[in-house]
């Protein structure tokens, strides 16, 4: 008998109750100023256990938990404004009106209006800056989520409210899943499964990743994240992987999250997902990628240690807790690649993005 996702998904949640990882959010009260200006930022993340496919898209719970790291390859800033009239929600990325996250940031802001009965509008202003061009799968989403999160719950309660880092990742979730992680930060785990505690789902940090190095070769592509959600639960073989989620999550929590298993396995859902995908007709990886794929294979096999990984995206990420191996592997290959810190800093608004971001938030 197929064990309930629900009841694995209640072992792992008070595995993280009786190891101190689970932190319940605290209880708040709105604090509105017509005209407040608020601030936050955004890290991308690295899927170490990934995840597709939401059990309740309406309000992002997903079909179970999901590792991932924070890295630096990109930031996310955003202003938020609030205005006591309402009907006048926005938002801007990068200098245009985006649709795709105005939608996802309407879907969240009615949800947290209704919770907290505020009938004002807020109007965010967001600006991403990458080490790199033009890239896909390397959790950029997770960045804005996270910034706008931030930049929501600093204006509406403030640094304590700011402190509770369940409250601003659950709403993080609201935008994007991925989000929920970016704002726990590190090393940390988004804990949803099938009718969760709708607030219990949140990213919830384990440690710091200062044992990690991180690379990674930037990589373009056409295919949609959303749409890959779709077609990940659509194949045959996404039952299959869910039930697995579940034991390799198990055994990670009973082993302590250990480094070297955590990238391995980041490297092994890699190709999980990818045929999932490719079950559906589509295919994640580009012939670039796949030469670097193939290149790392031959590599690994005389230099252990050194890993990579992929999420919905042809971009490739290295892992090691050996620095040189990457080194060594980066200066066979011409491409584009670039480092990730072990451990991102929070970064500051430049003055020059609040001056360019008046004329967005009138």
């Amino acid at each position: 008998m197929v064990p309930d996702p629900r009841e694995l998904g209640n072992i792992i949640e008070r595995g993280l109750i009786d190891r101190g990882i689970f932190k319940p959010m605290q209880g708040h009260v709105p604090d509105l100023e017509d005209g407040r200006v608020s601030t936050g930022y955004g890290f991308p993340i690295t899927g170490l256990e990934k995840f597709l496919g939401y059990f309740d898209q309406s309000i992002n719970i997903a079909n179970f938990p999901s590792v991932s790291i924070v890295t630096d390859f990109s930031v996310a800033h955003a202003i938020c404004k609030y205005s006591s009239r309402s009907g006048e929600d926005e938002v801007w990325l990068d200098g245009k009106q985006d649709r795709k996250y105005t939608e996802k940031a309407d879907r969240a802001l009615q949800f947290f209006k209704s919770l907290y009965e505020i009938s004002g509008s807020f109007k965010f202003y967001i600006e991403r800056k990458k080490k790199y061009g033009n890239a896909k799968g390397l959790g950029e989403s997770a960045a804005v989520a996270a910034s706008v999160a931030r930049a929501l719950i600093s204006n509406v309660f403030g640094k304590e409210g700011l402190a509770d880092t369940t409250l601003t990742s659950r709403f993080a979730r609201m935008v994007s899943g991925s989000g929920t992680r970016s704002v726990s930060g590190g090393l940390s785990i988004w804990l949803s499964y099938p009718y969760i505690e709708e607030s219990h789902s949140a990213g919830y940090f384990i440690r710091e990743t200062g044992d990690f190095n991180i690379g990674a070769f930037p990589m373009p592509s056409m295919i949609v994240t959303d749409s890959a959600h779709t077609l990940a639960k659509a194949s045959d073989f996404y039952g299959r992987w869910t039930s697995s989620k579940y034991q390799n999550l198990l055994a990670e929590l009973d082993g302590g999250f250990d480094t070297e298993h955590l990238m391995l396995r980041a490297q092994e859902d890699m190709y999980t997902l990818n045929s999932i995908i490719l079950s559906k007709g589509h295919f994640i990886q580009t012939p670039a990628s796949l030469e670097i794929i193939n290149s790392l294979s031959s590599f690994r096999a005389k230099n252990e240690g050194l890993y990579y990984t992929a999420d919905t995206g042809p971009s490739i990420v290295l892992l090691s807790k050996e620095r040189k191996l990457i080194e060594e592997f980066v200066s066979t290959r011409e491409e584009e690649f670039i480092w990730s810190s072990s451990k991102p800093r929070e970064p500051k608004a430049e003055k020059s993005m609040l001056d360019r971001s008046v004329k967005f938030l009138k």
